[in-house]
């Protein structure tokens, strides 16, 4: 009996414990990398995330969409003067641009606020930034629009934008599928937001957004009875980080490979395994010892007969325990 109550013991802890196992070994491999003990809880229970433009449905980049020069036979040089001038720049955008092109020799470089950049290329003056300041007409590209101007005459324009994850609308389907309501929030205006919510499925969204003002997103849909993830990587955003049910990002306790939307509805999706797993895996394990104490008290048990009903505890526990997580496994692959 000793035996037997020993090892019903040992499978009802265990099988409370297993989930979380089982989810910190296979976690890695759908880019959740470590997730604190009470976070697995609340994670299962969120049912509405806040993404952050950045990193989450995008690569967390800008690309350049659209390289237009106002002569055919100028596009290479668009892209050579453009993109060699912005290696000397910073920030997102000059990041894109610089991409088009490898690094040149820069003399006389200058930022101009609200306007753009200046310098020269292999001695050729160059402009790039707002089409107005360069001479040129406004455009009504989706994106930012750059004008360039070489040798003191317009070249051509550039349209920058923001470089989508391929499998963006997927993992906001899974999101949605699981009765978890996605909030876009962005820095960027408007229209760009709205396209943007658009190409990944997302119907409630949030533009021009500031940081102060992110933390009533989070309020407001508490205040609607939801638990709420807010998912972000940006300084800025630490205190509607530590205002959400769930913090991801921002150098938080809930670790991913990276913040796309896919692990986010990965750790979605395997903390519901654990919770399920460690709610009845302990109860379930005690099953078999529950027979075998009525076995023993009718007299026809033995300390063989409890040590083999204790390790079909274990076992029983452990295995009620990692199907669920297994299970939100497979869903991740999908």
């Amino acid at each position: 009996m000793v035996v037997l109550v020993a090892g019903a013991a040992m499978a009802y802890v265990l099988g409370l414990l297993f989930p979380r196992v089982v989810a910190g070994w296979s976690g890695p491999r759908h880019g959740i990398e470590s997730v604190p003990g009470p976070a697995w809880a609340v994670a299962a229970r969120v049912d509405a995330v806040v993404l952050d433009r950045w990193g989450t449905v995008t690569t967390g980049r800008l690309k350049v969409t659209t390289v237009d020069p106002l002569d055919p036979d100028d596009v290479r040089s668009l892209r050579w003067f453009a993109g060699a001038l912005e290696h000397e720049a910073e920030g997102p955008l000059a990041r894109a641009v610089a991409r088009l092109a490898p690094r040149g020799k820069v003399t006389r470089f200058a930022a101009v606020p609200g306007c753009g950049v200046q310098g020269s290329v292999d001695k050729h003056p160059v402009r790039v930034g707002r089409p107005s300041w360069v001479g040129m007409a406004d455009r009504p590209d989706l994106g930012t629009v750059l004008g360039v101007e070489l040798d003191d005459r317009p070249l051509g324009y550039l349209v920058v934008g923001d470089e989508l994850r391929a499998d963006a609308d997927a993992s906001v389907a899974r999101l949605v599928a699981a009765g978890v309501t996605p909030v876009l929030v962005s820095d960027d205006a408007a229209r760009e937001t709205e396209h943007l919510a658009a190409a990944c499925g997302i119907e409630r969204w949030q533009p021009e957004i500031a940081a102060e003002k992110r933390t009533r997103v989070v309020a407001e849909l508490q205040e609607q009875g939801r638990v709420v993830a807010f998912v972000s990587s940006r300084p800025d955003d630490a205190e509607a980080l530590a205002a959400a049910d769930l913090a991801v990002g921002g150098g938080r306790d809930v670790h991913l490979e990276d913040l796309d939307a896919r692990h986010v509805a990965n750790l979605l999706s395997t903390a519901r395994g654990v919770v399920s797993g460690s709610r009845w895996a302990g109860p379930v394990s005690l099953v078999p010892a529950v027979a075998g104490a009525v076995a023993t008290a009718l007299g026809v048990g033995s300390v063989a007969i409890a040590a083999g009903v204790a390790l079909i505890c274990v076992a029983t526990a452990a295995v009620v325990g990692a199907v669920p997580v297994l299970r939100s496994e497979n869903l991740s692959r999908t």
